[in-house]
């Protein structure tokens, strides 16, 4: 048995690190050739870009929930892999998917002049629209991949999946640096994207097929009870993906529409900064849902699970938040080089609010894995209605910054409703959360204050290498700061006593889950 727990262990850590080593590369692809687009196509261009990308974005999020419905279902389908079932639910993915490219196709193609004007695209829009369609087509082939990528990561296969983005990016990188040094403009960049997303979807198909054979998608197989799949759980998820799409895309439509794309492209700038905080707790969480599946026979065993797993997302977000908040300013000059107008201000406003909603991640992923995505509906609408209630209002009274603003103050207040009610619901004590989540963010508060009061008088200077001199004095002087006040508070003794009301044999439980997650990851 404990050869069984440490064997799910190294998988989860192994899974992690190929998630977290893949996306670094895509990463540091961003990280250099974002900085070559943006200085090649300029302010204005660079926001039509923004946005261009940001409506695919809203696009590949409409997938009804299948795509956590497919993980899940491979997941929980290794008794029978060929079964009617399992292949009828990859088919609804597969088939919605190039449904909703061919769709989108035609209907931006309808409304385009309208979009146009509405965005304030001007000269540019005839330009802009054939860009739209070669992203379109990354679209299609993004579809085309989903089932094959859930094969892969239902079972436990994240590091292929991992790779095969990392490659891929890496091809798409060295495209587009070309790109840039020929004069290229949006048509191009669009293009390099629509071809890398056709490799990515024939690599992924290829490695799936390879790993799991049998796990096939067939359209055939539907049948009218698997569309309870979508009905039951996909739609659900949905909402919370559509709640994303509002604090994360609306922004941008919104700066576009009131301002210029312009004032939306610096805001991006931000924002994609504000991602690198969020990769490895991100994909920790991708990695610990299939194994959250497999344990959720086991509510002693999930119940520790949710509290060791929000103590580490809090120990790391909650420093990381206060760092980047301090340094946001020389965290920009840094990446583009000079400064960009409100990509700081964006950076410094959203992180604390993505950071409490990461922490809550592990309370999504035990709804989720015990079959209740329905319990985030309510507090997804709350933000949706939130943010839309607040941006106006905000946008009114500060400008470009009430937008986020009100952004962070939706995430804030529906993520506190969410914890309350998720806790309410499944009996569990809210209390040793509250202590864990309290204390982080007092400690990282304090570092916050301490470090932008001491800002002042840290080295700083011009160009890349002043920043990075700022960068690395106020970071280090705010992580230790919150390391020592978390180390006063003893934060890792707040879980004691906080185990589940019944009493139950605590080892017991993890080596079932670790033998049911084995189980899973080996076939």
């Amino acid at each position: 048995m404990g050869n069984l727990t440490t064997r799910t262990g190294r998988r989860v850590a192994r899974n992690t690190a190929s998630l977290l080593g893949g996306r670094l590369i895509v990463t540091a692809v961003g990280l250099v050739t974002l900085p070559l687009v943006y200085e090649r196509l300029g302010g204005p261009e660079f926001g039509v870009w923004v946005l261009l990308c940001a409506v695919v974005a809203v696009l590949a999020m409409v997938d009804l929930g299948l795509g956590s419905a497919m993980v899940r279902e491979v997941a929980q389908g290794g008794i029978d892999p060929a079964s009617r079932r399992l292949r009828a639910v990859l088919g609804l993915g597969l088939g919605w998917a190039m449904f909703l490219a061919t769709l989108a196709a035609a209907v931006l193609t309808i409304c385009w002049p309208w979009i146009g004007r509405l965005l304030q695209l001007g000269e540019i829009a005839g330009e802009a629209h054939r860009a739209m369609l070669w992203l379109l087509v990354s679209l299609f082939f993004g579809g085309v991949e989903l089932p094959w990528r859930a094969v892969l990561e239902g079972t436990q296969c994240h590091g292929t999946a991992a790779w095969i983005g990392a490659g891929v990016a890496l091809v798409g990188g060295v495209l587009t640096i070309w790109l840039m040094r020929i004069g290229g403009g949006l048509v191009g960049l669009a293009a390099i994207t629509a071809l890398t997303s056709s490799l990515r979807a024939g690599l992924t198909i290829l490695a799936a097929r390879w790993h799991s054979p049998t796990y096939t998608p067939r359209l055939r197989d539907i049948r009218r009870e698997d569309l309870h799949v979508v009905r039951g759980y996909g739609i659900r998820v949905q909402a919370t993906s559509a709640a994303g799409l509002v604090n994360t895309e609306l922004d941008r439509f919104v700066l576009a529409g009131f301002f210029n794309p312009a004032t939306a492209g610096h805001f991006d700038l931000g924002a994609r900064l504000l991602n690198l905080l969020r990769l490895p707790p991100g994909f920790a969480l991708i990695a610990l849902f299939p194994v959250a599946v497999a344990g959720a026979a086991r509510t002693g065993w999930l119940d520790g699970f949710y509290l060791r797993t929000t103590r580490r997302l809090a120990t790391y977000l909650g420093p990381c938040t206060a760092a980047v908040v301090v340094s946001a300013d020389p965290l920009v000059r840094l990446w583009i080089g000079d400064q960009v107008p409100w990509a700081a201000t964006n950076l410094a406003v959203l992180a604390p609010a993505y950071a409490v909603n990461l922490v809550l991640g592990a309370a999504t992923i035990v709804a989720r894995a015990e079959g209740r995505p329905g319990l985030e509906t309510r507090y997804i609408l709350l933000s949706v209605l939130l943010n839309l209630g607040t941006t106006l209002p905000l946008l009114w009274l500060y400008g470009p910054v009430g937008v986020p603003l009100a952004t962070s103050a939706a995430i804030l207040a529906s993520s506190a409703y969410f914890l309350w009610y998720f806790h309410r619901r499944t009996a569990r004590p809210l209390a040793p959360v509250v202590r864990i989540i309290g204390w982080t963010a007092a400690a990282s508060i304090v570092a916050a204050i301490v470090g932008s009061t001491v800002a002042p008088y840290l080295p700083d200077g011009d160009g890349r290498v002043g920043a990075a001199l700022a960068v690395a004095c106020r970071t280090g002087v705010t992580l230790l700061v919150s390391a020592l006040l978390l180390a006063t508070v003893r934060l890792f003794r707040t879980t004691a006593g906080s185990c589940p009301q019944e009493p139950v044999d605590q080892s017991a439980d993890l080596r079932a889950g670790t033998r049911l997650a084995d189980e899973v990851g080996s076939r």
